[in-house]
């Protein structure tokens, strides 16, 4: 432990991929009082396509995260209520995340005890777990018992093309692409997977949080059918964004260019808004 070079090239490689760093440091400054209006959790389509800053005045906050799958999003929901509450809980479903095997992605898992700046908790440990490989498990007693003898070392591995702006939303400042070859695909839901995403859905009714699906736009489209545990919660299709299937907001065919990320965030900020008015005036 008191080698970084030893740590990274034989125990696991600390990252500022992803910035899971950096935004968990700032989710330890936020306080159950300080409630958020949007809680975002999902993999990359949203840490890099949503920016919660325009949702001003309302208050947002991302925990999304690399390859972050929904099984994956289930124990980082129980940590980020540690920490804060909120009056949504918006959860990303890109669905290519539902297609891998395996409903908690284990490099996910392995992201939250490398670089979390929260201490590992009891979810994270359940999360890594889960995955069922030693290796992973193995690496998270090492992060735990180096995070309970303070040794804390600075990312190994910087990203030059990303910019972290606050607020868990991450610019990509990348050249876009001008065409895409798209595949048909076909995408469905597994019974596991529709089961964690209700139990998620749950836990946010009884911290008091109502639950919204985002299917983030793509330029190509995947075919899936909505599933049964979509039936009773708020759905917002990405794909309706006006500029959903436009090239060059992307630098591949699903993940936004810093320009696309703001198109579609002050889209999609105009939608969280419309939906926070509708339910404030039935309350009323």
């Amino acid at each position: 432990m008191n080698f970084q070079s030893f740590e990274t090239y034989f125990i696991a490689e600390r990252s500022e991929h992803g910035a899971v760093r950096m935004k968990t440091a700032e989710l330890m400054e936020l306080s159950q009082s300080d409630s958020l209006d949007f809680l975002f959790l999902g993999s990359s389509t949203c840490y890099r396509g949503i920016d919660p800053h325009y949702l001003d005045p309302l208050k947002g906050f991302s925990l999304c995260s690399s390859s972050q799958r929904i099984g994956n999003s289930s124990y980082i929901l129980d940590v980020a209520l540690e920490y804060t509450s909120t009056h949504y809980l918006v959860i990303d479903v890109y669905p290519k995340c539902w297609s891998d095997a395996g409903v908690v992605n284990k490099e996910s898992a392995r992201d939250w005890v490398v670089n979390s700046s929260t201490p590992i908790r009891v979810p994270i440990l359940e999360m890594v777990l889960a995955t069922g490989e030693p290796y992973y498990m193995a690496v998270a007693g090492y992060f735990w018992l180096a995070n309970f003898m303070g040794v804390n070392y600075p990312a190994f591995t910087q990203i030059t093309k990303d910019q972290y702006m606050g607020l868990g939303f991450v610019s990509s400042k990348v050249k876009p692409i001008e065409s895409v070859l798209c595949d048909d695909l076909f995408v469905e839901m597994s019974h596991e997977t529709c089961e964690v995403l209700r139990g998620m859905i749950a836990k946010a009714s009884l911290n008091g949080a109502q639950t919204i699906l985002l299917n983030p736009p793509q330029l190509c489209e995947e075919s899936f059918p909505t599933p049964d545990c979509f039936s009773d919660v708020i759905y917002i299709d990405g794909n309706d964004w006006p500029g959903a299937k436009t090239p060059t907001h992307y630098y591949d065919d699903h993940h936004l260019i810093d320009a696309g990320a703001a198109s579609y965030s002050n889209w999609l900020s105009e939608e969280l808004k419309t939906i926070t008015a509708s339910s404030e005036a039935s309350n009323d």
